[in-house]
């Protein structure tokens, strides 16, 4: 912009200074020119009044009256007779040829006073001669004066030379203020191009300061207007990007946008995780190549086709399996053109294994609570069928009626105790001794001992006290020790109960009939039963391990299962002392 600036101001200059140069020399010329006519004419007229009042005596005081004056007035002077004979020439001394018709001669002879410049045959050179009538004593003719033209050219060089340093001059002093004022009226634009580049790479704390009142000024507080506004802007709309990163980077559901042509505009961690790339920015990635599954595919292409909301669930087949729910809408600016379509993406596998366990579950409670109440109601009827009048076989059915109604009575309780597990957690710990808790349970158990099974207890007591809550803790050594009895026929039961590495590590082992290792890994699952007829037989509800394994769990520990069939069964537990 200066050098632009800079530049224009120089050519204007230039143009100016050269016109007026040509118009000044043109001038000048004409001027120096027709002021020595006129000067030279004027000294003819002088020296042609002063020649008619000089006496002439003899021929000689003709040559004397030239050389005198030619002297004086550093010109050459020439005598010139009616006939165009020269009489005297301040030049030479030499006899001269006829003058008649020479063209100031003629003039003057004619009584007219002339000046005109031609080439001088005597000397050889041009000259400008000025020519004027003479009369005195006995001469009657003409008084020439005369200089060369290289006289005038002398001036005229002169006069070139100093307009030519009078024009470089004033164009050195023209350009020196031009620069001062291009830098003056350029700064405030120097100021704003140097802000607009600050702002560019960020900086929008930069503000320009200026004195000037005209467009410049205004221009200036307009630009400070805007850069204010611009930094408010980007605050909110940073404020408002981070806040989206924020939501999107905390939302479990992959969140991905795409354009018309299927590259992706923005993401979420979540959306890589799920379909499990490395890649942290797949922005410009065509969605085709990011994930190659064809129930998106099938959403994106029927969010387009019906310009609608879509939503779909369906398998993700990578190193895991999943069941992902795609919910697709499309992207509209407010004038509503489509900008593309926005996929979210949730991993609703665990979702729908609870869906399964729950509807497994409730499946599950149904077919035990129907069992025993089918007996009961079939019992009943039998009962109101007349077998009532029989003491004997009412009392067998109704001792029956009250196995099956003590059945109800444990699996609503264990299922109670299981829901109460898992939605309160543990709210009322204290330190229980374990050695003591165990010695309750096996006297509690007692009557359901053997001649045959017996129970051994290897007792430490200088384990620590246990925080936890004894009536979770009494039911998981109730519902262990049960089993235990229950599935051995003939053996031993033993418990171990230590402190190793700072947590409790308790040992359960029979030498019961034991478990095949293909069932061990779902003993733990509501209602599952190795042998249902047995379980069912000896009042087993399926529930026992599943509530020692969320008790276990609730106090952040582990239990481990080791089982031979035909030989037995050990359950190993961990319980570490800081929860």
């Amino acid at each position: 912009m200066r050098k632009k600036l800079l530049v224009t101001y120089v050519i204007l200059i230039l143009m100016a200074v050269g016109i007026a140069s040509f118009s000044f020399w043109s001038r000048g010329y004409s001027y120096i020119n027709k002021q020595s006519e006129n000067v030279y004419l004027m000294k003819a007229e002088i020296l042609g009044d002063t020649f008619a009042n000089t006496e002439i005596e003899e021929e000689k005081d003709y040559k004397n009256f030239v050389d005198d004056y030619s002297q004086k007035y550093k010109i050459r002077i020439t005598l010139i007779s009616n006939d165009g004979t020269v009489i005297a020439d301040s030049s030479t001394n030499k006899q001269l040829e006829n003058h008649k018709n020479r063209e100031e001669v003629k003039g003057a002879l004619l009584g007219k006073k002339v000046t005109v410049k031609r080439y001088s045959s005597t000397m050889r050179q041009m000259y400008i001669y000025s020519a004027v009538p003479a009369k005195t004593g006995g001469f009657t003719g003409v008084l020439r004066v005369s200089v060369p033209l290289s006289y005038l050219n002398g001036l005229n060089h002169n006069f070139y030379h100093s307009l030519v340093f009078s024009v470089v001059t004033c164009l050195f002093l023209a350009i020196i203020v031009a620069i001062y004022f291009t830098k003056l009226i350029s700064k405030p634009i120097d100021d704003i191009s140097r802000a607009a580049n600050q702002i560019s790479n960020g900086n929008y704390d930069i503000k320009i300061y200026t004195r000037e009142k005209d467009q410049l000024g205004q221009l200036v507080h307009s630009f400070n207007i805007m850069t204010g506004n611009l930094k408010s802007s980007m605050k909110k709309l940073t404020r408002r990007n981070i806040e989206l990163e924020a939501i999107l980077s905390s939302m479990q559901s992959g969140v991905v946008a795409i354009d018309d042509s299927n590259s992706i505009l923005f993401h979420n961690n979540s959306f890589s995780n799920i379909i499990e790339l490395q890649e942290s920015n797949l922005v410009s990635k065509s969605i085709y190549n990011v994930a190659r599954n064809a129930l998106i595919f099938e959403v994106i292409d029927l969010v387009r086709e019906k310009h609608e909301t879509v939503v779909r669930e369906g398998s993700l087949s990578l190193k895991e399996d999943k069941i992902i729910r795609v919910t697709a809408t499309r992207l509209v600016k407010e004038t509503g053109r489509d900008l593309g379509v926005l996929i979210i993406l949730e991993n609703i596998t665990q979702m729908k294994k609870l869906e399964n366990m729950r509807r497994d579950f409730v499946s599950n409670v149904t077919h035990e609570l129907k069992t025993p109440l089918t007996s009961i109601r079939g019992f009943i009827d039998t009962l109101k069928g007349g077998a009532i009048q029989d003491e004997v076989v009412a009392k067998r059915f109704l001792d029956i009626i009250d196995i099956e109604a003590e059945r109800l009575h444990i699996l609503i309780q264990d299922i109670l105790l299981l829901s109460e597990i898992e939605s309160k957690g543990d709210k009322e710990t204290k330190d229980c001794d374990i050695t003591h808790t165990i010695s309750d349970v096996i006297e509690l158990l007692q009557p359901k001992m053997t001649d045959k099974v017996y129970i051994i207890f290897d007792n430490n007591s200088n384990i620590r006290p246990f925080p936890c809550n004894p009536d979770r803790m009494k039911q998981l050594f109730i519902n262990l020790l049960d089993n235990a009895i229950k599935y051995t026929e003939e053996g031993s039961v033993r418990i171990q109960c230590k402190e190793k590495q700072d947590k409790l590590f308790i040992s359960i082992s029979d030498t019961g009939i034991g478990i095949e290792e293909k069932y061990l890994d779902r003993i733990f699952e509501r209602f599952y039963r190795v042998d249902k007829g047995r379980s069912r037989k000896m009042g087993g509800t399926g529930l026992g391990l599943s509530i020692v394994k969320h008790i276990v769990e609730l106090y952040n520990g582990k239990i481990n299962v080791y089982s031979t069939s035909g030989v037995g069964t050990t359950f190993e537990i961990w319980l570490p002392y800081g929860k």
